[in-house]
């Protein structure tokens, strides 16, 4: 940079024209400084101004020319910005500041050869300068000049000898020009002149694997476990590796050290946990005492974080050990109480146990975290119609129904809200939601069943009834309920020797029938004529027990139908 410092001796006699000179000269300096004041005060209008008054009394001040370069591009004036430097630049070509800041409006402005042009320079005057060397190459690479980008790596090597920075360079141009044989032998030899560098052999590893050379890469994997047994990374890679091998076991044994490595963050080791468990899955087999190995090893790592717990929750709920899976469900909910898969797999587990106040109670939290999700409404639904709280039970499935925008979901609700009117006696509701729910799923068929078997009940729509019934025996030909209900719609049409056939099959597939079968069977074979089997069957239907009619007794001793 050029100096504002001027001589103060005044020459006695001296012509006016260099007295000017002088004065100017004066003027430039004390602006100069002001300008500076200004600068480091963070006061840039007033630096601009300072700056450009020393310019006009001095129009060669190359530094207040750099400083305004600055200045003006700060203030979005690039145009100005770049004429400064340049004008600057011009006049002292040899400062490397200068050239440097000029460079880097080429850059700016895509002018990568007048970029080049300056570089060329200053690396004559410090051919070992990195900082350049470094800048110089990432223009090469924009504009894809790799052979050059070689070129220019070569010369440094042998000016410096082998170098990090240069090694990874070479790599990274073989790699975009496909050249991987190249690549690697780079790779190669980074690892030979820093054999210690573990996260190089990682990176020459997974070049290897990109490129079939498993059992190489293998070898980096074994070697950086022998230099850095706690490394974050290795359990995963040899894991990844393991499983490509097919070597299932050793493959697990990898990612149980992986969860274990303290040196490994959290969220990694969730991640790898959700792949293998993909994987896994994708298998179709029993992991279930794998997976208990996986949520213990969390818990043993992270006992206050809710993964592990619902992970052996999980495994005991596949392995039907609901009880359990409960436990560890609450756990879950302990740590974090808002969980919605384990308010989902908590309720799953009541519904398994029949432990319908425990799912109220359950859903009740998750309706209060997810009001708007209608799936705990259902299940809240399901617990209080298992409890025969039919009020609560259809008021809490009329407001989630409304919620649903899911057909299959939907469907579920009209099934219940269907079941829960008719034991309310409120046919009409029962039969609308039925009907609503058979026009977006005519092949349900359990409602189907449902549906047919109480409009027998009540002697309507028989026909409709008995062609409901029908699909349901085509779809399970041997499912006992639907025979029974068949066969029961035969009878409400007098259609007895029908009636009959069918309620025999129902006895050849359900080794264990019920009462309302016996007692079914007993009314068909009294409308035979067959008054002697039909009491037989009357009193095996009071043996059995369970949902037989109210005239059962009296049909026993009086030996005659009512109905």
């Amino acid at each position: 940079m050029s100096s504002n410092v001027f001589a103060q001796n005044e020459v006695v006699g001296e012509a006016p024209n260099d007295s000017i000179v002088v004065q100017d000269l004066a003027k430039n300096s004390e602006y100069f400084s002001k300008g500076l004041e200004a600068k480091y005060n963070e006061n840039y209008p007033v630096a601009i101004y300072n700056f450009e008054q020393a310019l006009k009394f001095f129009n060669e001040d190359d530094a207040s020319m750099y400083e305004l370069s600055f200045l003006y591009q700060a203030a979005n004036k690039n145009h100005l910005a770049f004429s400064m430097i340049e004008q600057a630049s011009k006049l002292q070509p040899d400062n490397k500041w200068y050239q440097i800041r000029l460079a880097q409006f080429h850059l700016q402005n895509s002018d990568y050869q007048s970029f080049m042009d300056i570089y060329d320079k200053l690396l004559q005057d410090e051919p070992d300068n990195i900082d350049y060397l470094e800048a110089y190459i990432d223009v090469l690479l924009r504009i894809g000049d790799y052979d050059k980008v070689i070129e220019k790596l070569d010369i440094v090597e042998q000016q410096l000898g082998q170098n990090e920075y240069i090694f990874l360079q070479k790599v990274q141009i073989y790699d975009e020009q496909g050249k991987k044989d190249k690549a690697i032998a780079e790779m190669e030899k980074l690892v030979e002149f820093m054999p210690d560098n573990t996260r190089y052999r990682a990176m020459l590893a997974e070049v290897y694997r990109k490129v079939n050379r498993d059992k190489d890469a293998y070898q980096q994997y074994l070697k950086i476990k022998e230099l850095d047994p706690e490394n974050q990374y290795i359990n995963v890679s040899l894991m990844d590796y393991y499983q490509s091998m097919g070597e299932v076991d050793k493959a697990f044994e990898e990612f149980i050290a992986a969860i274990k490595n303290k040196n490994l963050d959290y969220e990694t080791k969730s991640q790898i946990y959700n792949l293998w468990l993909t994987k896994e899955m994708e298998k179709n087999v029993p992991i279930f005492e794998d997976t208990r190995v996986v949520g213990n090893a969390f818990i043993e790592m992270y006992p206050d974080k809710p993964i592990g717990y619902y992970i052996v929750g999980t495994a005991e709920y596949n392995a039907t050990d609901y009880e359990k899976a409960k436990g560890y469900y609450f756990k879950v909910l302990e740590l974090d109480k808002s969980d919605f898969n384990t308010f989902f797999q908590l309720s799953l587990c009541h519904i398994e146990l029949h432990d319908y106040q425990g799912l109220i109670a359950t859903t009740d939290k998750a309706i209060s975290f997810y009001p708007e999700q209608p799936l705990f409404y259902l299940f809240n639904g399901v617990g209080y119609f298992n409890l025969k709280d039919y009020e609560k039970t259809i008021k809490i499935l009329e407001k989630g129904r409304k919620l649903s925008a899911n057909k299959d979901l939907t469907a579920d609700f009209d099934t219940y809200i269907g079941d829960t009117y008719h034991f309310l006696n409120n046919k009409e509701k029962a039969y609308e939601a039925y009907d609503r729910l058979l026009r977006a799923k005519p092949d349900n068929i359990y409602v189907l069943n449902n549906y047919a078997y109480y409009l027998s009940l009540d002697n309507k729509d028989l026909e409709r009834a008995l062609q409901m019934s029908g699909k349901t025996i085509k779809a399970e030909p041997k499912n006992a309920t639907y025979l029974d209900t068949y066969a029961w719609i035969l009878y409400k049409l007098e259609r007895y020797q029908e009636a009959k056939k069918y309620m025999d099959k129902v006895f050849k597939y359900d080794k264990n029938p019920q009462g309302v079968n016996y007692e079914h069977l007993g009314d068909i074979l009294y409308k035979m004529g067959d008054i002697k089997n039909a009491v037989k069957n009357w009193k095996k239907a009071k043996k059995a027990g369970g949902e037989v009619s109210k005239y059962l007794d009296k049909k026993i001793n009086d030996e005659k139908i009512y109905e």
